[in-house]
């Protein structure tokens, strides 16, 4: 619960905050935000299989099936659907040429959809739906949002010289 706090905290500061940010920096932000989501929920995920197969509840099969799909689900998602959103949101924030408030990091429907994801997994809380289940759902969320926030890092650290010397 602590943790949803903070995440709701971290996500309303950057909507009250009255900094504005040139179109490089909100890359570095969407990247941290997107980078840290990731390694938060795939953290969760790896503790949370780590507790259900501590007690010895959960044989090897079964554990080694959820974690091997949560890394294919989870790398395919990375790799083919967010890294498209990822892309699309670097192309939106290089066509900024003035300071933008720290909100526009993400487009309007990327916030509606981590709304959204967040709504869900508080409903697989609440609902009761088992560690294991849930372990690996964050497993792969977590992995898919690490893959696609390599995206931005690239964005980032790439050579403006370098692309324009390409033309």
């Amino acid at each position: 619960m602590m943790r949803l706090a903070l995440v709701v905290f971290i996500f309303a500061l950057l909507f009250v905050l009255p900094i504005r940010l040139a179109s490089k920096n909100l890359m570095k932000v969407a990247f941290l935000l997107w980078f840290a989501g990731g390694l938060s929920l795939l953290t969760l995920g790896v503790t949370r299989l780590l507790d259900v197969a501590a007690p010895g509840e959960m044989g090897l099969l079964p554990m080694a099936a959820m974690i091997v799909g949560a890394v294919i689900i989870g790398y395919g998602k990375g790799k083919f659907v967010l890294s498209k959103t990822s892309s699309k949101n670097i192309e939106r924030l290089q066509e900024f040429s003035e300071p933008q408030k720290l909100s526009n990091v993400y487009s309007t429907r990327s916030w509606v959809i981590i709304a959204i994801m967040f709504a869900l997994s508080a409903s697989l809380t609440l609902f009761g739906v088992d560690t294991f289940w849930r372990g690996g759902v964050n497993l792969a969320i977590g992995l898919a949002l690490l893959i696609s926030s390599l995206r931005y890092l690239s964005a980032i650290t790439a050579d403006p010289m370098k692309s324009f010397q390409a033309l």
